[in-house]
């Protein structure tokens, strides 16, 4: 099977898609899989938006002790 192309999903699919699981991701990380995994660059600013917009229930933030930037996770 084809990997998923970036025009075929929008930027919510392709973050639900990365973030959903046990790891925690910075945007940083976010973005630079969406990149690497569905050749599309989105913005770390777009990124925060659709984070913002995806359902309560299973999102998890917290702060990364090392940098003290923040981490996203869903959990299925």
């Amino acid at each position: 099977m084809s990997k998923p192309t970036a025009s075929k999903l929008t930027q919510a699919t392709r973050l639900r898609l990365i973030i959903t699981g046990s790891r925690y991701w910075t945007l940083y990380e976010i973005q630079r899989e969406c990149l690497s995994r569905f050749g599309c660059y989105d913005s770390e600013t777009a990124l925060s938006a659709r984070w913002r917009e995806l359902p309560e229930s299973g999102k998890q933030k917290r702060r990364r002790q090392k940098c003290q930037a923040y981490e996203y996770r869903v959990m299925a």
